[in-house]
């Protein structure tokens, strides 16, 4: 990854990073499980933002090349391995 993508997928890490931070703290202090749940939920969302963005990297990247080489056998490849972390 290269460029704004890259810089978006690592802010969107560090997020996600500070977001788990406070489940730990959370679940460290015994706080209301509700709360952590609602807590993990937003780590939840940034890490599949973050697979969206990533996933989107390789379709325009790795996938657009195979494309244009034309090489058939290497995009069925890389769209099964597109469907598989899509789910």
């Amino acid at each position: 990854m290269q460029g704004s993508g890259k810089e978006d997928t690592m802010r969107r890490l560090k997020t996600a990073g500070g977001h788990l931070k406070a489940v730990e703290r959370m679940v460290d202090e015994d706080k209301y499980c509700a709360d952590i749940l609602l807590q993990l939920q937003a780590v939840i969302a940034s890490l599949e933002k973050v697979n969206g963005i990533i996933l989107e990297n390789h379709l325009e990247t790795c996938l657009r090349a195979a494309i244009r080489r034309g090489e058939d056998e290497e995009i069925v490849k890389e769209l099964k391995t597109l469907l598989k972390f899509n789910k």
